[in-house]
C-alpha cells in the first residue's frame, strides 16, 4: 500500500520533491480535518502511509541537498589545489646603512 517507492522518489529532483510533499501534506490534512470534525476517515492506514512518505521525502531531500553542497565543495577545493594562487610580489625593505660603532 506505498504511496510512493524509496526507488521513484531517489529519481526526482529537488523541487519536484518539493511538489510532491505539498500535495501530499495537503491530501494529509484533508484526512485530518475530515477525522477532527468527527467524520471516519476513507482509509485509517493512508494517514499514516501519509505521514511516513512525507518524512521519506524530507530525507531523502536532505539527503540529495547535503550531496550537492558537498559535491561544490569538493569541486572547490579541487580547482583551489590544480591551480596555484599567484602570491603578490613582496618588496625587501631597503635598511638604511649606518656607520659602523667604534669601540
Amino acid at each position: 500500500m506505498a504511496i510512493m517507492r524509496v526507488k521513484e522518489m531517489r529519481e526526482l529532483s529537488v523541487e519536484m520533491i518539493d511538489d510532491k510533499i505539498k500535495q501530499l501534506y495537503t491530501d494529509y490534512s484533508k484526512m485530518k480535518s475530515q477525522v477532527r470534525s468527527g467524520g471516519a476517515p476513507e482509509n485509517s492506514g493512508k494517514m499514516h502511509m501519509l505521514r511516513k512518505t512525507i518524512a521519506q521525502l524530507e530525507t531523502i531531500k536532505l539527503q540529495k541537498t547535503r550531496s550537492e553542497v558537498i559535491a561544490k565543495a569538493v569541486a572547490k577545493a579541487a580547482e583551489k589545489k590544480a591551480k596555484p594562487a599567484e602570491k603578490p610580489a613582496v618588496k625587501k625593505k631597503e635598511v638604511p646603512k649606518t656607520a659602523k660603532k667604534t669601540k
